[in-house]
């Protein structure tokens, strides 16, 4: 099985935090690989500390809202997730993701060829939250692991500051506009990835009339001003659908799936801002909150069916969930829940989540190794 350890750090010193996880890692040996999340501010310093100190680790990291682990979980905190053994391990990176990652899809090629073959593999990556990049770098994902039969799951960097900004690191470099990935092969087990859903869909359907699809931006649903349009399907008034909004998100219907788009904001001719694309003609289903303990239920009940045992998780949550989590008073619950189910696991929360090639909004992906 693949085996390592979760190392995790709240003091508010970074040369200590990272002194901290530094030993709490070297404790389990030398590891193959590490993947961390942290605040904006120290980010670099702790990519470089990280790979000075594990030269032959593949390192991996992204700047987050909330770094999640079964250590513990805070916004300044910082959280390392290292397998020590049981896995084979690629990296790199596609570069201007915001006009033309694909120029960069012979780096996803090398990383395969160096795992050779791609049974039990699965490619981790985190994108930059710059320019609506997501569906570029998971189209150019797709161009080559599809046919390899490599799944993706993905995160898009968050950043708890007042600005936007966010980084992603590998080995030692971060980058501002950029996707880094580590493909994992699992040596002695299975690896499997899930998607968890918290909402669940209403009868209230809205049909994309008028998109702009580069920016993320709906004019029109049922060839009404957006925000006219779902006023009327939510019943409320105008002044309160962006309330109504925080708890429905829309669900974008991919065959028998449902991929949530959450919206970024309302613009001053009345259409919506959205943080994945809306297609023009794309049927969307607006959504309501599930049974919070049936759904735990139901992730941990689909995950042990695959792996019974899980040995090392790594969770890629949305800032979003964290929030609702927050509103409806069960962050502890989720936090638990996380650490029973799914033993040592990290994770980070940031402002978009990728599986299956697609790009979708406050979902969480499960990466599971057996």
């Amino acid at each position: 099985m693949a085996d390592g350890i979760v190392a995790y750090s709240e003091l508010n010193n970074p040369d200590e935090a990272i002194e901290d996880i530094l030993k709490q890692i070297s404790k389990k040996g030398n590891p193959l690989l590490i993947i961390f999340c942290s605040a904006e501010k120290p980010f670099k310093m702790y990519t470089e500390r990280l790979k000075k100190a594990f030269p032959k680790a593949e390192v991996m990291g992204c700047t987050t809202f909330v770094s999640l682990s079964s250590r513990g979980s805070g916004k300044g905190a910082l959280a390392a997730w290292a397998i020590t053994s049981g896995v084979e391990v690629s990296s790199g990176v596609l570069s201007e993701i915001t006009r033309h990652p694909m120029k960069y899809a012979e780096n996803i090629e090398k990383a395969a060829k160096v795992i050779g073959d791609c049974k039990n593999t699965v490619c981790i990556d985190f994108c930059t939250a710059a320019g609506n990049c997501e569906e570029l770098v998971q189209d150019t994902f797709r161009s080559v692991l599809e046919k390899k039969g490599v799944p993706v799951a993905g995160g898009t960097a968050g950043n708890p500051g007042a600005d936007d900004v966010t980084y992603v690191s590998l080995n030692g470099e971060v980058y501002e506009e950029a996707a880094v990935f580590l493909m994992i092969k699992n040596l002695t087990g299975k690896v499997f990835i899930y998607k968890e859903n918290i909402y669940k869909p209403t009868d209230l359907i809205v049909t994309a009339t008028d998109v702009d699809c580069e920016d993320r931006v709906v004019y029109e649903f049922d060839n009404m001003p957006a925000l006219v349009a779902l006023s009327a399907k939510l019943n409320v008034k105008l002044d309160k659908v962006v309330e109504s909004l925080v708890d429905h998100p829309l669900g974008r219907i991919t065959g028998r799936d449902i991929y949530i788009t959450e919206m970024r904001g309302v613009r001053s001719d009345g259409s919506i801002a959205y943080y994945a694309r809306i297609y023009n003609q794309t049927k969307l289903v607006i959504l309501e909150p599930d049974d919070i303990d049936a759904v735990w239920k139901q992730t941990a009940a689909t995950v042990k069916a695959e792996i019974a045992k899980p040995s090392m998780t790594y969770a890629i949550n949305c800032y979003t969930r964290h929030l609702f989590f927050e509103r409806h008073k069960r962050l502890d619950d989720y936090n638990e829940f996380m650490k029973k189910e799914f033993g040592q696991y990290a994770g980070m929360a940031g402002s978009g989540e990728q599986v299956n090639y697609e790009h979708f909004n406050a979902t969480m992906v499960l990466v599971v190794f057996e």
